[in-house]
């Protein structure tokens, strides 16, 4: 029975040095964050109207107006998995575009360059070939994929029209025997945009 007591006295004694309080005090911390990747254009549609470019003389051609070019802004968040890479991109490509026709695009990275790093994170550079500001020629979309941003950290654009990269987009005719009139209704394409690491 005694030696049951001083086990007992010992344990007591080692839990009460244990939880004494001192002059310096540690405590355990956790973060948790979610990887998450979103990007979005800030129009959901854009149309290209060519109904008032109609010939005005017998064997004219239908040549594209000003609303061939069309502008928008490219948005995105994206939280990596790795921490300090920058490998994150967003690709693009087109579906269903108008048969005889094609579209191009360049992109304008000048607004998100602009952003401050530590409040906005490492925002991606346009892949040369899509750089409107170094004199790139524009990129005919295909229906693969064609890396558009490249060079993505953890970071946000900023949301909405003025924000993140402009998009220019361009129509052009490339076979005419294809063409054919919609008669007010519209054809329908996509253009996809993927952001991932």
């Amino acid at each position: 029975m005694k030696k049951l007591w001083m086990v007992a006295a010992a344990t007591s004694m080692a839990f009460a040095m244990s939880a004494q309080d001192s002059g310096v005090e540690t405590q355990a911390i956790g973060v948790v964050i979610d990887a998450h990747a979103l990007v979005d254009v800030v129009a959901d549609e854009i149309v290209f109207d060519f109904s008032a470019d109609d010939p005005a003389e017998a064997g004219s051609p239908l040549v594209l107006g000003a609303n061939k070019n069309q502008t928008t802004h490219l948005n995105y968040s994206l939280m990596l998995s790795n921490g300090g890479v920058s490998d994150g991109t967003i690709s693009v490509r087109i579906n269903d575009m108008n048969e005889g026709m094609h579209m191009t695009l360049l992109a304008d990275g000048k607004p998100a360059a602009s952003l401050d790093q530590a409040a906005y994170g490492t925002l991606g550079t346009v892949a040369p070939n899509f750089d409107a500001t170094q004199g790139a020629n524009p990129v005919i979309l295909t229906a693969t994929d064609q890396v558009l941003i490249e060079n993505i950290g953890s970071s946000y654009t900023g949301n909405g029209s003025g924000n993140g990269y402009l998009l220019q987009y361009t129509a052009h005719i490339n076979d005419y025997s294809q063409l054919d009139a919609d008669n007010g209704s519209q054809d329908m394409g996509t253009i996809t945009y993927t952001i991932a690491e």
